[in-house]
């Protein structure tokens, strides 16, 4: 997906949290609309920081746009983002959402940056693990290799004294 199609759908549902701030009173509907929107969020925050990140050594480097769509991709990606946050943190404040309150603001804050600590750590024990199996692959390859040397050269010496013998 390009950030334009997962920006359009972040804004949609930017637009139901909107709908269902102004509509409905209770908390479970506007977090599950607040929800979507965020997952929409974090999915284009995570495209543009893939795109930063560096190629991998056997992929072939395409470049889809020029230097100047992908900039003002990115611009209008963050600019967006940026409006969204303001304009839900003044629901919680003064619109729709005052309802919830400044603390309904502060709990949507928390769990987020709570949600975004887990998923971090999670990538960098996945991370820790994979280069722990590698590892213990590459040893156990290693080791099985080593002891199958020796083992064919116990054999061929046992061979041998038995031929010597005869």
């Amino acid at each position: 997906m390009d950030p334009l199609t997962i920006l359009a759908a972040a804004n949609t549902a930017f637009a139901v949290v909107k709908k269902v701030a102004k509509a409905a009173d209770e908390a479970d509907a506007v977090y599950q609309s607040l929800s979507k929107w965020a997952g929409h969020i974090s999915d284009l925050q995570e495209f543009m920081s893939q795109e930063e990140a560096k190629p991998s050594i056997f992929k072939k480097i395409v470049y889809n746009k020029s230097a100047t769509a992908e900039a003002f991709d990115s611009l209008v990606a963050k600019r967006k983002i940026e409006e969204q946050e303001r304009e839900i943190k003044s629901m919680f404040y003064v619109g729709a959402l005052n309802h919830l309150g400044i603390k309904g603001y502060k709990e949507f804050i928390q769990q987020r940056r709570l949600i975004k600590a887990k998923r971090e750590k999670d990538l960098y024990q996945q991370m820790r693990r994979r280069k722990a199996f590698f590892y213990n692959t590459m040893m156990g390859s290693a080791i099985t290799l080593v002891l199958t040397i020796l083992v064919s050269m116990i054999w061929y010496l046992i061979d041998m004294i038995k031929e010597a013998s005869s």
